[in-house]
């Protein structure tokens, strides 16, 4: 009997052991690609919970699901990851400066209804939109040139483009994802690596057209005066002059619906 009562306290202990192992991996969420990952992040944030979301690790690419969520999350944010029992990761967002980046996504919804009218179609609201954000802001070519550049820092986000009227390319690219955002259109952020670079998407009646309102702005700032080169350019026509994985965005749009 005392053999035997062992024997349960082993057994026992190693059933303890097992689901302490094996409950998170059947407990994570279930992904089929980063998309699904990012989407299930955003979701989370929207809805203000800034808790940790847990994977299995082996269906998530870190890179891929931060590159995701920055193309449909328009705050900057850093992406923690926690490696944990049984195969899984821990994945949580911490934003910038929420509270003023709050504030940016509020003033892109009134500059947003200044200057569209519900008459327009959505090729005339973006170009409303792009044509707005270049007029107020100006790019900052101090921070450009920096070489002690801070990727977080308010140049980088929304809020500089929309409250300090200054940005980089990842402001602008941000910033006209909330303004977007606030007329009902998606509009996503695309970087490319090999330009340092970043610049938006949209999809209208199953076409894939890009907006670069970085590229639109003179340099050096000329008030009023717009380029629209970069406005609306197909994915060939974008091509002549930017470099990006064209296919991870198609299919994040695809994703998308």
């Amino acid at each position: 009997m005392k053999r035997f009562g062992k024997a349960l306290i082993v057994l026992g202990a190693v059933a303890c052991v097992a689901l302490y192992l094996l409950y998170p991996r059947f407990a994570a969420a279930r992904v089929q690609n980063p998309y699904e990952a990012a989407a299930m992040l955003e979701t989370a944030l929207r809805a203000g919970d800034t808790g940790e979301t847990v994977f299995r690790t082996e269906e998530i690419n870190l890179d891929d699901v931060y590159t995701a969520l920055e193309a449909i999350y328009p705050y900057s944010f850093a992406l923690r990851a926690t490696t944990r029992p049984g195969g899984t990761t821990a994945l949580v967002v911490e934003v910038s400066r929420p509270v003023r980046q709050d504030e940016a996504r509020q003033y892109a919804k009134t500059l947003a209804q200044s200057v569209v009218t519900e008459d327009m179609d959505e090729t005339a609201k973006l170009r409303a939109l792009h044509d707005a954000l270049i007029r107020q802001c100006r790019y900052d070519t101090d921070t450009a040139e920096s070489e002690r550049r801070v990727g977080s820092s308010a140049p980088f986000a929304a809020d500089g483009a929309l409250l300090d009227h200054k940005a980089v390319c990842a402001g602008y690219g941000r910033a006209y994802a909330m303004l977007c955002e606030a007329v009902g259109i998606r509009a996503v952020y695309v970087t490319s690596e090999e330009m340092d670079h970043g610049w938006n998407a949209v999809r209208l009646n199953g076409t894939t057209y890009y907006i670069d309102c970085t590229f639109d702005d003179p340099v050096p700032d000329r008030g009023e005066y717009v380029f629209s080169e970069y406005f609306m350019r197909t994915g060939d026509e974008l091509a002549k002059t930017h470099v990006w994985d064209r296919s991870f965005y198609e299919r994040l749009l695809d994703n998308l619906g």
